[in-house]
């Protein structure tokens, strides 16, 4: 873990509630998408937060309820990428693929 993420973990872990990916880029002087996951970066938060409509919120402060709706919502992100991964497979797969052109 970076040293600026360990620093936001502490922020939020002390906090204990939601916490605006707006309020964490003012504080940290970062661009909110370099809180999140990116390809396969992890992202600032992505060790120790959940995030939704709210910000972030620590893993060890969120409740159940929080969790299973995270859950939810990242295993049919990840279900949905995965079926349309595939379904172009299939489309490539039955076409020409041309080449690219420079």
């Amino acid at each position: 873990m970076s040293a600026l993420a360990a620093e936001i973990d502490a922020f939020l872990e002390r906090r204990k509630c939601w916490v605006t990916a707006e309020e964490l880029c003012l504080i940290f002087h970062v661009e909110p998408r370099e809180l999140r996951t990116r390809d396969s970066v992890p992202g600032l938060c992505s060790n120790f937060a959940i995030s939704g409509p709210l910000g972030f919120r620590h893993i060890r402060h969120c409740t159940d309820e929080e969790w299973a709706h995270f859950h939810s919502r990242m295993r049919g992100h990840a279900i949905s990428e995965l079926t349309r991964v595939s379904h172009l497979q299939k489309i490539r797969a039955a076409q020409a693929v041309a080449e690219p052109s420079l």
